[in-house]
């Protein structure tokens, strides 16, 4: 299974943990990670899951990840696998419902791609982080999840 981990990190922490889902993901076949203002539509080429993470900015996503969209083609993922995430603070119930990660989801969905898990948020202990104890963990967990729904997970 050929994975890309499209990202945006402006402290590092979403990059953190792309690293980490792609490592994860790379398990079942080969993971590449590419950063979101170099990514163009021949980067999808071959590709059997996409993950794309950002971290929240104001209750949506970074403003230099709107352009990606933008110059990709419609249907640039048509029915390939996505899976989106997110870094932010923690915030209230209701707080989180405006997240980068569902905006991101509803994005790759939009461009043709087929959600595997929904939208996941791993949290930073202030505006810049660092992340929480036990993100890259989850992040860990989360990966492995996408590679259950995937039919791709090894035991242990």
């Amino acid at each position: 299974m050929n994975t890309l981990v499209v990202y945006f990190s402006k402290f590092g922490n979403t990059k953190m943990v792309a690293e980490t889902i792609c490592e994860t993901l790379g398990s079942a076949g080969s993971g590449r990670m590419k950063d979101s203002d170099q990514l163009t539509a021949s980067d999808f080429n071959e590709i059997d899951l996409v993950v794309m993470g950002t971290p929240t900015h104001n209750m949506n996503l970074p403003k230099a990840v709107r352009p990606v969209f933008e110059r990709l083609p419609k249907k640039a993922l048509k029915r390939i696998p996505v899976a989106a995430f997110d870094t932010s603070y923690k915030m209230s119930w209701w707080l989180n419902q405006f997240t980068a990660a569902k905006r991101l989801s509803r994005k790759l969905r939009k461009l043709g791609g087929v959600r595997v898990v929904p939208p996941e948020t791993f949290h930073v202990t202030e505006r810049e982080g660092p992340l929480y104890d036990g993100e890259i963990v989850r992040a860990r967990e989360w990966a492995h999840t996408i590679l259950a729904r995937l039919g791709n997970d090894k035991p242990g």
